[in-house]
C-alpha cells in the first residue's frame, strides 16, 4: 500500500486514496475481475488509470459517449501519459485505420461498444495483449443495452474474444438487480464486488408538487433565481428545454439548452461554456450530464419524473461534487406521473418487431425511435426471437422502475431512506438538510457557487492586434 500511495502522489498528485479506490486497484493488479460501485464524484477513473500504467499490455476502456472518451484522453495526457488514443466516429476513415494499426504502441484505448464490435477492431485487439478490460458507466449494460444500444448486450462475447488479464466494471449506481445484469452481461465468474453507499449527505433531496404547468414554470424560475451558482435543469422533451432556456435568457440569466438534436460541435461548445462558468444554467434532456465533472453545481432540478431511481441518483449526483451543500429538486404536476407511466411502456410490441424483421431494408430511414431500436438489433445480429424475449423482459423491468420512482415521489416517509433502501444500503438519520420542500431555510444553507464570467466580445481589430502583438 505504501508503494501505491507513493505512486498515487508522484503520478497523480493525490496524497491518499478515496474510499474503495485502493481495494479496487489492488484487486485489478492481482488479476481479479472486479465490479466497483462508487458514488458519483468518488474518483472511479483512477481505479483503471493507475493500475493501467503499472500493468504490461493494453488497457481497453469502453465508454458510452464521445465526450467521455475525449475527456478521459485529455486527462491522461495532462497527467503525463501520452500513449492514449480513442477510436471513434469523429476520426476520418484513414485516420481511424492509422490509429487502429498502431495500437501496439499505445497503453490506453477508449472506444464505444459499437466500435469494439467491428470485426476489424476486434481482430486487431485480439492480436495484442490486453491487460485490462474496463467498462465505464457499466449500468448502461442493464439500462441502455435493451432500450437503444444493443451492442452493450454483446460486451460479454467481445470480452471473451479479447481474453483480458482482468476486467473492471465501474458505475455509480447499481442496485442488486443491475449488479447481476452487469455480471451476466460481461460473462464474469464470481467477480470481486466492491460496493459503497450511494448516499450523498451534502445533497438536499427536494420534492414538490404544484397544481399545473403555469405553477410549475413560476416555481422553477423562482428556484433558479434563489439558488446561487451553476444549475442543471432536466426535461423529458427537447422543446421544453429550449423554451425554458429562452425564458431564463429573457430574465437576463446566462442559459442555454442542450439535447441530442443539436450538432456535435454545438453541444461541445455549450458544455465547454458551462464548465468555464460562462453559462449559469443548462436546460437539458438526459443527453447532458454523464461524465460532467463540474464540482460546484449547486442545483439539479427535474421538471419531470425521472425514468428510474438509478437515473435519478445519477442525475442528482452531478450536484455538489465538491462535497459542499447543494440542492436537488423534482418539481411535478399531477399529470407528470401519467406521462412517465406511458413512457415506461413505450417499447416496440411483437407486431412491430415481426413487421420490421420481414422487411428490414424498408425501414432503415424511418425517423422513429422504436423502429430505430429494432433496426439496431438487426444490425447487431440479433434474431427475431431474441429481440422479442429481450424487449418483453425489458418492458417488465421498466414498469418496475416506474413504480419505484413513483413510490419515491409520493411517499410521506424519508426520501433519502427510501432511496438508500432501493440500493441495498442502510438508511440515514433524517435532518433539516435531508429531503422535502426546498424552503428558504434550506436554500440559506447551500454553499456559494461560482459567478458567471461573461464572455467579452472583441472586434476584429482587437483580435488581430492581439495575434500580431500590435496592442
Amino acid at each position: 500500500m505504501a508503494d501505491l500511495k507513493s505512486y498515487l502522489n508522484t503520478q497523480f498528485g493525490f496524497s491518499d486514496f478515496r474510499p474503495g479506490q485502493a481495494e479496487i486497484i489492488r484487486a485489478v493488479l492481482n488479476g481479479e475481475d472486479v465490479l466497483g460501485v462508487l458514488p458519483t464524484g468518488s474518483g472511479k477513473t483512477l481505479c483503471y488509470q493507475l493500475p493501467g500504467r503499472l500493468l504490461d499490455g493494453l488497457v481497453v476502456v469502453v465508454e458510452p459517449l464521445l465526450a467521455l472518451m475525449e475527456d478521459q484522453v485529455a486527462r491522461l495526457q495532462a497527467s503525463g501519459e501520452k500513449r492514449v488514443v480513442s477510436l471513434s466516429s469523429r476520426l476520418l476513415p484513414a485516420d481511424f485505420n492509422q490509429v487502429l494499426n498502431h495500437l501496439a504502441s499505445e497503453k490506453f484505448v477508449f472506444l464505444a461498444p459499437e466500435t469494439l464490435g467491428r470485426p476489424d477492431v476486434l481482430a486487431q485487439l485480439r492480436r495484442l495483449a490486453v491487460s485490462l478490460f474496463v467498462v465505464d458507466e457499466a449500468h448502461c449494460i442493464s439500462q441502455w443495452g435493451p432500450d437503444f444500444r444493443p451492442a452493450y448486450l454483446q460486451l460479454g462475447q467481445f470480452r471473451r474474444a479479447l481474453q483480458p488479464g482482468a476486467t473492471l466494471a465501474l458505475t455509480a449506481t447499481a442496485p442488486l438487480k443491475v449488479q447481476q445484469d452487469i455480471i451476466q452481461g460481461l460473462n464474469l465468474t464470481q467477480p470481486k464486488r466492491l460496493i459503497t453507499s450511494v448516499d450523498r449527505p451534502n445533497l438536499f433531496m427536494g420534492f414538490e408538487t404544484v397544481e399545473g404547468p403555469k405553477q410549475k414554470q413560476a416555481r422553477a424560475l423562482a428556484v433558479v433565481q434563489q439558488v446561487q451558482g451553476p444549475k442543471i435543469l432536466y426535461f423529458d422533451r427537447k422543446k421544453e428545454a429550449e423554451r425554458y432556456a429562452q425564458l431564463l435568457q429573457a430574465q437576463g440569466i446566462a442559459a442555454a439548452f442542450y439535447h441530442a438534436g443539436l450538432a456535435t460541435l454545438e453541444r461541445d461548445r455549450i458544455q465547454r461554456q458551462f464548465m468555464a462558468n460562462q453559462l449559469a444554467v443548462i436546460c437539458a434532456t438526459s443527453a447532458f450530464g454523464m461524465g460532467i465533472d463540474k464540482p460546484d453545481v449547486r442545483l439539479v432540478l427535474y421538471l419531470h419524473l425521472p425514468e428510474s431511481l438509478e437515473a435519478y441518483s445519477q442525475g442528482i449526483g452531478r450536484a455538489g461534487r465538491d462535497g459542499q451543500k447543494s440542492a436537488t429538486l423534482v418539481l411535478l404536476e399531477p399529470n407528470d406521473l401519467n406521462r412517465a407511466g406511458q413512457f415506461a411502456a413505450s417499447l416496440p410490441d411483437q407486431q412491430l418487431i415481426e413487421t420490421i424483421f420481414k422487411h428490414p431494408s424498408a425501414y432503415t430511414d424511418f425517423d422513429d425511435p422504436q423502429v430505430a431500436l429494432i433496426e439496431a438489433y438487426i444490425q447487431a445480429g440479433f434474431t427475431q426471437a431474441r429481440v422479442e424475449a429481450q424487449l418483453a423482459s425489458r418492458r417488465g423491468e421498466k414498469q418496475k422502475s416506474f413504480e419505484a420512482i413513483a413510490a419515491l415521489a409520493t411517499t410521506s416517509e424519508c426520501k433519502r431512506t427510501t432511496l438508500l433502501r432501493h440500493f441495498d444500503s442502510t438508511g440515514a438519520a433524517h435532518t433539516d438538510f435531508c429531503c422535502g420542500a426546498l424552503t428558504a431555510a434550506v436554500v440559506a444553507q447551500l454553499a456559494p457557487g461560482a459567478a458567471v464570467k461573461p464572455r467579452q466580445s472583441q472586434d476584429w481589430q482587437q483580435i488581430f492586434g492581439r495575434i500580431f502583438k500590435q496592442n
